[in-house]
């Protein structure tokens, strides 16, 4: 499909969103993750993709505008999406909600800048133990895990990371504590993803234990959805 097809799959928000973008990197990748969601969408509940609609909704605020985590209209499914450097991650469950998140490697000095923010004590230490060379990667692997989490939830950045403790860098990816959570959560299933080289990923589902089964496809410079190829766009359905 081409670019403007593409489009004709947005609703007019997205469509205002899309063209805000003063880059054209940015517009490629939002128009990606939003086109590719709805057909991944549509092709679950039989319908077109242009007809998928939905909701959203922010635990932290009664802001009138819609905003927050996004959730299908009028259906079971839950879903998540998520972009960075040449990426777009899509996730889909019926087993409960869903989050998901891939984040490039970049930066040496982002670990040092935000872990203060982004991390508790125990993966504070962790990150430490780790080779100096290691830490960028490191944290860039607690920080998609924990937006993962966040995003299923619902809570997004309105809680922060640091509260919550993942599993270490090389440890199979787990939510150890929440700290200072005022009620009860679902169980979080958290699982890393294979996004390629120079990219951390993670996908979190709320409820009972379930199957991520990952799909690939490329994206062309001219618009085309390519399946299957390597890296470029990942999806996890559960």
């Amino acid at each position: 499909m081409s670019v403007p097809a593409l489009l004709e799959l947005l609703d007019d928000r997205e469509r205002a969103r899309h063209d805000a973008f003063v880059r054209a990197r940015d517009r490629a990748l939002y128009l990606t993750a939003h086109a590719l969601a709805r057909q991944l969408v549509a092709a679950q509940l039989g319908i077109e993709p242009s007809r998928v609609r939905y909701t959203q909704e922010c635990p932290h605020c009664d802001r009138p505008e819609p905003h927050g985590k996004p959730r299908v209209a009028d259906a079971a499914l839950e879903l998540s999406w998520s972009h960075s450097g040449d990426r777009v991650a899509v996730a889909l469950s019926l087993a409960g909600p869903v989050g998901v998140d891939v984040e490039e490697v970049a930066g040496e000095g982002k670990a040092a800048e935000l872990s203060a923010f982004a991390l508790s004590v125990v993966e504070r230490a962790e990150l430490e133990r780790l080779p100096a060379g290691e830490r960028t990667r490191g944290f860039i692997r607690y920080w998609a895990r924990k937006e993962a989490v966040l995003k299923a939830t619902g809570d997004g950045l309105m809680v922060e990371p640091a509260l919550l403790t993942v599993s270490a860098p090389d440890a199979p990816a787990a939510l150890l504590e929440w700290r200072e959570r005022a009620e009860p959560h679902l169980p979080v299933r958290l699982h890393d993803l294979d996004a390629g080289d120079g990219y951390r990923a993670a996908v979190a589902v709320l409820g009972p234990e379930c199957r991520v089964v990952r799909h690939e496809a490329g994206y062309g410079g001219d618009g085309t959805l390519r399946h299957p190829r390597r890296g470029a766009v990942t999806s996890a359905r559960c």
